[in-house]
């Protein structure tokens, strides 16, 4: 099977529905990103924001709330069609696209770029962080929200940490209807993709466990494990 597809499409709706409760939280994300994301950004107000692979909308309509000019694409059209049904006075930039493809058009536009647990979605990772990189103007920030690349073993998806590539479905995704794919890649691949592409990271940040984000039982009871976590970059 070859998983490097837009299933995304396929699920629009039911994953839509899934993040209703996110996307009612507004600023009070229930899996604890936001607030980290929007501190790492800094201040949108005025400025050019890309949310990259935006889905139905939920990061780009935060930032644009924050006076961000928001520009958002995602590889799923149905999801793109939703963000725009959402945004009736056309306040935000949706664009059908994929990252994982030069943009020529957007060099250097960005004065920041979000992408709120995308990454682990995308095959061509590296594809993914030089178009980051090249749309990024300079003294930009770069701030990816992303499951944790050692919490696959903790979650028992692999085995075998060093296995890069391998797909899997999203266990809780799936058990909602939604049978969508990650893709297993190691910490070090993230962060040397994204430094060929010119970035540099200047923090981590380990999102904890709360009560709304906890699905996962797997942990011993007192046990804490981040299972998602935050890197953000500059760009000299």
């Amino acid at each position: 099977m070859d998983h490097r597809i837009d299933s995304y499409d396929e699920y629009a709706a039911e994953y839509a529905a899934s993040v209703v409760t996110r996307d009612r939280a507004g600023l009070d994300d229930p899996l604890g990103i936001l607030p980290s994301m929007l501190d790492l950004l800094g201040d949108v107000d005025g400025r050019d924001v890309l949310d990259a692979g935006c889905g139905e909308g939920y990061m780009a309509r935060v930032l644009a709330s924050c006076g961000a000019r928001v520009t958002g694409i995602d590889l799923s059209p149905r999801l793109i069609e939703m963000a725009m049904a959402q945004d009736p006075v056309g306040a935000i930039a949706y664009r059908a696209a994929d990252l994982a493809t030069p943009m020529p058009e957007y060099t250097g536009r960005f004065h920041a770029i979000g992408s709120y647990l995308a990454l682990n979605d995308v095959y061509e990772y590296r594809d993914f962080a030089h178009t980051l990189g090249a749309v990024l103007r300079s003294g930009g920030r770069l701030v990816v929200a992303l499951n944790n690349p050692y919490s696959y073993v903790v979650r028992k998806h692999v085995a075998d940490y060093f296995d890069s590539g391998t797909a899997f479905l999203y266990r809780g995704m799936a058990a909602e209807g939604i049978k969508v794919h990650f893709y297993h890649r190691t910490l070090e691949e993230y962060l040397d993709a994204f430094h060929s592409a010119g970035l540099r990271l200047t923090k981590l940040v380990d999102v904890p466990r709360t009560a709304s984000n906890n699905r996962d039982t797997l942990l011993p009871e007192g046990f804490r494990f981040p299972f998602m976590m935050l890197l953000a970059f500059s760009k000299d």
